[in-house]
């Protein structure tokens, strides 16, 4: 399982062992041109969806505050959304194509890193070009590289850690632990689950370490301990961190776990009783015996380094086990993470003849993938999409309305960008809105013929809309309905000029 790493690794000790490639030995110009072309498939994918009108759930929350906080000049109107790195990156640049076009990058990273390491397994180039891509042009992969900006993020970050960590527990380069540590944490503000992680990785240092002489048994506890602690501390900083921030501003510690870009914790199953979770175990096994490929690594594990298969096994299953604590790990995520962790896991020197079962078993792992990855709502109505290269009706009528709704004044709409965060990214302004955010929000929510002219309105928006909860049943006095579109109502006050074409 030994990995790429970028700086140069202490040579091991026993001579079977084997070093890991150096990142080093290429510029980091060369590693930015390398990224960049594995990036173009996944960008033209991003680019021909973003023209055909889809927009994830996920990118436009963070779309959507990154506007509010351009607009506003004020960080701080945002609160305290989470993930913040996402968002940040976004605030350069606001556009509903931004989080896509960065996805993809983020997804060439790992497609460039995964390729750089096949190059230890010794299969010819043509064997790992056909496992890259069998790997990487899945629904699964596709959908997470243009539409799933922090959990990308974060497995980018994930896979750089890796190759850190793995220089450090197995060549004790302490440098190299730093770093994996350090991107751990920074990996933490993509997605909480980066967090999770580091606690596993740290939890497994004693059984991928290389066994000490008797003599030297004590010193070797304490490295063990010391590298254990390397690995979690800076991830446990920052969570801890941003923890304390949230309970002295909002009075909830955990307030970000449920926040709307990458919520945590699932609203459904964080709740179910024992017995209900136990028959979800049934699920998980049947989805882990859904990745032959996964399976035919910790096989070859098995058969050439034995002490890998127990510390891999436990890393194959923890999606399982977070999803069975009730938080909320996507489908596609926990595909990803399980091919990640297959390609990642390849033992070193493998003879020829494996290569083409490696790609068979890739090919089937995407199939079995795809069809589980369907079952998603958000994902099948991407890949429905994507395949017949038709735009929704409901994208299409967001638009013309995001169209219609930027021609407001400024501050003259009023809604509740809980509700109303998708026609906001879509606008790709926030200043024709009045939003909650605003000091004028309570008033104008008491009395809005004083301060907006226009009231945005959804019968089937969430409950924390405000806007939509207290107008739904019908206008204000002094304002009238003008028009409907994308299952959303527009007040107009009934002195001011109409939004919409069509009442």
């Amino acid at each position: 399982m030994a990995s790429p790493v970028i700086s140069t690794p202490v040579r091991p000790s026993r001579p079977q062992a084997t070093e890991g490639l150096r990142l080093v030995d290429l510029t980091w110009r060369d590693h930015l041109v390398r990224v960049l072309l594995f990036s173009l498939p996944f960008l033209g994918v991003a680019l021909l969806v973003h023209r055909l009108a889809f927009l994830s759930n996920m990118h436009a929350h963070i779309v959507e505050k990154a506007l509010l906080a351009a607009d506003r000049l004020r960080l701080e109107v945002i609160g305290f959304l989470y993930p913040p790195l996402p968002f940040l990156s976004v605030l350069v640049f606001p556009r509903t194509w931004m989080p896509s076009v960065l996805a993809s990058i983020a997804a060439g990273g790992i497609a460039w890193l995964l390729w750089y390491d096949l190059e230890r397994t010794g299969l010819p180039r043509l064997w790992r070009m056909l496992l890259t891509v069998s790997v990487v042009a899945t629904p699964t992969a596709l959908y997470l590289a243009t539409q799933a900006y922090p959990e990308v993020l974060a497995l980018h970050l994930v896979v750089v850690a890796w190759h850190y960590y793995w220089n450090f527990v197995r060549y004790g380069h302490t440098f190299s632990g730093f770093v994996a540590g350090l991107v751990l944490g920074l990996a933490f503000y993509a997605n909480f689950y980066a967090f999770l992680y580091a606690i596993a990785l740290a939890g497994l240092v004693p059984l991928f370490r290389r066994s000490a002489d008797d003599s030297r048994q004590t010193r070797e506890h304490w490295a063990t301990l010391s590298q254990m602690l390397v690995t979690v501390f800076p991830a446990l900083w920052t969570a801890a961190s941003w923890t304390y921030i949230n309970w002295v501003f909002t009075g909830n510690p955990f307030t970000y776990l449920a926040g709307p870009v990458a919520a945590a914790i699932d609203s459904v199953h964080w709740r179910a009783p024992l017995p209900e979770r136990v028959e979800w175990l049934r699920e998980f096994a049947l989805e882990l015996l859904a990745q032959p490929l996964l399976l035919a690594v910790l096989a070859l594990n098995a058969w050439r380094y034995p002490r890998r298969v127990v510390p891999l096994t436990l890393l194959a299953t923890l999606p399982s086990l977070i999803r069975l604590a009730g938080l909320a790990y996507g489908l596609p995520l926990a595909l990803g993470t399980y091919t990640l962790l297959a390609l990642l896991a390849l033992p070193e020197r493998l003879p020829r003849w494996v290569g083409p079962l490696l790609v068979l078993f890739a090919l089937l792992q995407g199939i079995s993938g795809t069809a589980l990855v369907l079952r998603e709502g958000e994902v099948r109505q991407w890949e429905h999409v994507l395949t017949t290269g038709q735009a929704r009706t409901s994208d299409l009528d967001e638009r013309a309305l995001a169209a219609a709704l930027r021609q407001a004044p400024p501050r003259s709409i009023l809604a509740d960008d809980r509700g109303a965060y998708r026609l906001i990214a879509r606008t790709e302004s926030a200043r024709p809105f009045l939003l909650p955010a605003d000091a004028d929000f309570p008033l104008a929510l008491g009395s809005p013929k004083d301060r907006v002219q226009y009231i945005l309105v959804s019968p089937s928006a969430p409950e924390d809309d405000v806007v939509s909860a207290q107008f739904r049943l019908g206008p204000p006095p002094g304002f009238v309905v003008d028009g409907f579109r994308a299952d959303w109502i527009v007040y107009r006050r009934s002195d001011a000029p109409s939004l919409l074409v069509t009442p």
